[in-house]
C-alpha cells in the first residue's frame, strides 16, 4: 500500500551513546502494517536500558527506539481493519488485536537499522496492527501518548493484577511515570492507604498531589520500620516495586502480608539475569508474587475505559508531563529522565 514515506527519526547507533537524528525512507506497507503520523511520544526507563544494551534481548543498534505514543493513521496495510487512514491511534508496546508483525530492517548506507513491531522516535513510523488501538478524536493527542504504556501498566497493576479495594494498604515503590499512575489508581480505587517510596523528593512531592497518603524516603528513613508502623504490624495488602533492582523487589515482598498480601514486579530487572532471595513460606498460606507485563491491560478494552476516564476528569494526564521537547531534543529529555526529576518526559513532532 502507498510508497516510500520521508522522515526525521532518532536512532540509536551507538551504544552508551546520544542518539542521532537521521533522515530514513520508510518503503511501501506490507500485509498488517499501519502508517502513523506521529504526534506525541513517551520516554521510558526501558529505553535508557537499551542505549545501554541492557535490555532483556541483548543490543540491537543501529534501532529505532519508543513504545508509548499516539498520532493519526495515514495509510495502512493489506488486512488491516481494526484502524482506518485519519484514525487517532494509541502506540503501545502491549499487544492488542489484530496482526502480530514487525516490519523488516531498513538498509541504509550498507546498515541494517533494526525497527521493532512498534517505534515512536520519529515523525512517522510503521506499526504493527497489533500496537494500534483507536481512540477517540476528542482525546488531546499529547497526553493520550501515555496510554500506551505509563497509564495501562501502573493502572493496570492497581485494577488487574491486584483488584484493589477499599480495605487495602497500597505500597509503591519507584515514584516514576509507572509508579505515579499506580498512586494514582490506588486513589481511584479508593484504597485505604498508599504508600510512596523513593529516593527522590520531588517524586515524593509529587506522588502526595496524585493520592499518596505517606511518603518514605529510604535514604532517610527506615523503610521497614515506617511501614510496619503505618499497618500496625500488619504488612502491606499490595506492594509494588517499579524499581527492578534485587533489593527494593526483596523488600517489597519482604513488606507485603503473610497471608492475603500480594506483591507486584514490575521493573525491569537490572541488571539482566539477577536473582533474588525470598522466603517462599508464606506463599503455601495465601501470599503471592507475580510478575507483570503491561498490568494485564488489554488495549481494546483498557486504553478506551482510561481513555473516558480523562474525559471525566477523573484521569489526570496533564501533570503527569512534567517535561516537553522536540524530536531534534531528545537527548535532553534522556538526561531530564536520568536526572529523576520528572514523571513523564514526552517528545513531540508538532
Amino acid at each position: 500500500m502507498g510508497g516510500i514515506t520521508k522522515t526525521k527519526a532518532a536512532l540509536l547507533v551507538e551504544l552508551n551513546q546520544p542518539l542521532e537524528i537521521v533522515n530514513l525512507e520508510l518503503p511501501a506497507l506490507c500485509k498488517g502494517e499501519v502508517l502513523v503520523k506521529v504526534h506525541s511520544a513517551g520516554l521510558c526507563h526501558t529505553q535508557l536500558l537499551e542505549i545501554k544494551g541492557e535490555n532483556a534481548s541483548g543490543a540491537h543498534n543501529p534501532n529505532l527506539l519508543g513504545h508509548e505514543g499516539s498520532g493519526i493513521v495515514c495509510d495502512v496495510g493489506e488486512t488491516v481493519r481494526k484502524v482506518k487512514k485519519g484514525d487517532h491511534v494509541v502506540l503501545s508496546w502491549i499487544k492488542g488485536s489484530g496482526a502480530n508483525v514487525c516490519p523488516k530492517p531498513l538498509e541504509q548506507n550498507g546498515k541494517l537499522i533494526n525497527r521493532g513491531p512498534v517505534t515512536t522516535f520519529s515523525e512517522y513510523t510503521v506499526v504493527s496492527e497489533n500496537r494500534v488501538t483507536p481512540i477517540q478524536k476528542t482525546i488531546p493527542l499529547k497526553p493520550a501518548a501515555l496510554l500506551g504504556c505509563a497509564v495501562p501498566t501502573g493502572m493496570g497493576m492497581i485494577n488487574n493484577s491486584a483488584k484493589v479495594s477499599p480495605q487495602d494498604i497500597v505500597m509503591v515503590i519507584g515514584c516514576g511515570g509507572i509508579g505515579i499512575n499506580a498512586i494514582h489508581g490506588a486513589s481511584l480505587a479508593d484504597a485505604a492507604k498508599i504508600i510512596a517510596v523513593d529516593v527522590n523528593e520531588y517524586k515524593l512531592r509529587e506522588a502526595k498531589k496524585f493520592g499518596a497518603t505517606d511518603v518514605i524516603d529510604s535514604t532517610q528513613e527506615n523503610l521497614e520500620e515506617r511501614v510496619w508502623d503505618i499497618t500496625e504490624g500488619d504488612g502491606v495488602g499490595v506492594a509494588i516495586d517499579t524499581v527492578g533492582r534485587r533489593e527494593t523487589m526483596e523488600t517489597a515482598y519482604e513488606l507485603t502480608n503473610n497471608h492475603r498480601g500480594r506483591t507486584i514486579l514490575c521493573g525491569v530487572p537490572n541488571p539482566p539475569n539477577m536473582k533474588i532471595n525470598i522466603d517462599p513460606f508464606p506463599l503455601y498460606y495465601g501470599k503471592r508474587l507475580v510478575g507483570t507485563g503491561g498490568g494485564e491491560s488489554d488495549p481494546d478494552v483498557d486504553f478506551s475505559r482510561y481513555a473516558e476516564l480523562y474525559s471525566e476528569g477523573s484521569l489526570n494526564l496533564e501533570e503527569m508531563i512534567t517535561h516537553e521537547f522536540k524530536l531534534a531534543e531528545i537527548n535532553q529529555g534522556f538526561n531530564i529522565l536520568k536526572s529523576g526529576r520528572c514523571l513523564r518526559v514526552v517528545i513531540s513532532m508538532e
